[in-house]
């Protein structure tokens, strides 16, 4: 393998790796916002998403046509700016924000990565040749879910370690408190100041998880 095509394969899984990393965590971080903070039903916190899945799709379809005229490195480098451009926009949900925040940052997450995917995915088969195709696919879907994983696992740590830090519990008897601690969906159904101390400390750690989200590699 030249030095080139070796370069576009690691390019093309380390974006992979960055973007579902990103993807991952947010979606687990977000649908716990959803349905414990704000109160929304499974299915509602679902249909919440759609705005990113609107711009996913035909972002997707329309990056072949980009890496041509453009570069598949422009168009990559933009879907990775507007990832981070909508993770900072996000990461200023609140317990009293309103739904159209969140809908302003799905639109440039769902177009992020439908640009951003297409020629990252196409770095690494286009790396390989035909014969070993079967080995671009599976390292592209190593990268995938390599990425996934550990985005849910680093940015639930955070997330957590945070919300820990941050709910203020002072006149709380320690028992009662330390079932808080352990999750805000048992802290939800504490009620009361417990509660409202819950939603702004899980809210404090979501920011936080988000925006170092930024200082990740990609």
């Amino acid at each position: 393998m030249s030095q080139c095509h070796f370069r576009s394969l690691a390019a093309g899984s380390l974006s992979i790796f960055a973007q579902f990393f990103a993807l991952f965590g947010f979606l687990f971080i977000v649908l716990q916002y959803l349905q414990l903070i704000r109160g929304d039903s499974g299915l509602l916190s679902a249909v919440s998403m759609l705005p990113m899945a609107a711009f996913l799709m035909p972002c997707a379809r329309l990056a072949p046509a980009l890496v041509a005229r453009l570069g598949a490195r422009t168009v990559c480098t933009a879907g990775l700016v507007l990832i981070t451009g909508a993770l900072v926009v996000l990461a200023q949900l609140t317990v009293a924000s309103g739904y159209w925040l969140l809908a302003v940052g799905l639109i440039p997450l769902g177009a992020g990565m439908g640009l951003a995917t297409t020629p990252a995915t196409s770095g690494i088969t286009s790396a390989l040749p035909a014969a070993k195709q079967g080995i671009g696919s599976a390292l592209n879907d190593l990268s995938r879910e390599t990425g996934g994983a550990v985005g849910i696992a680093v940015l639930a740590s955070v997330l957590t370690a945070t919300y820990q830090s941050h709910l203020s519990l002072a006149h709380v008897p320690a028992a009662e408190a330390g079932r808080a601690r352990s999750s805000v969906a048992i802290a939800a159904r504490v009620g009361g100041t417990v509660t409202a101390h819950a939603q702004t400390a899980f809210t404090d750690g979501m920011h936080v998880a988000l925006l170092m989200r930024q200082a990740a590699p990609g």
